[in-house]
């Protein structure tokens, strides 16, 4: 009997200096991302099996890849910033933008 597949509205803010060109969710599927310019924010759908809220996803920016751990179910979203010690992922709650 296959697994149920969740299904999420995921919110990704590009706080960075170059466009986030791709995103993938390990073991899930992602549907309707486009590319996301600097200071720009994109809601995208993303689909993993079973109920799981935490999954490991990985945006490229630039020729890099930025890998992290997010919670799938945060309604909030979540931005991809720079921070001591590399690029984090860090829910939107948590971050103060600065324009």
């Amino acid at each position: 009997m296959p697994v149920a597949a969740a299904e999420h509205a995921f919110t990704l803010h590009n706080n960075l200096t170059k466009p986030i060109t791709g995103f993938k969710v390990k073991g899930g599927e992602v549907s309707g991302f486009k590319q996301i310019g600097a200071g720009k924010r994109v809601t995208f759908t993303v689909i993993v099996p079973g109920s799981e809220c935490a999954a490991a996803v990985s945006a490229r920016v630039g020729e890099s890849r930025r890998d992290g751990r997010v919670n799938l179910c945060d309604q909030g979203g979540y931005v991809l910033t720079p921070a001591e010690g590399g690029t984090k992922f860090l829910p939107l709650s948590q971050v103060m933008l600065v324009r």
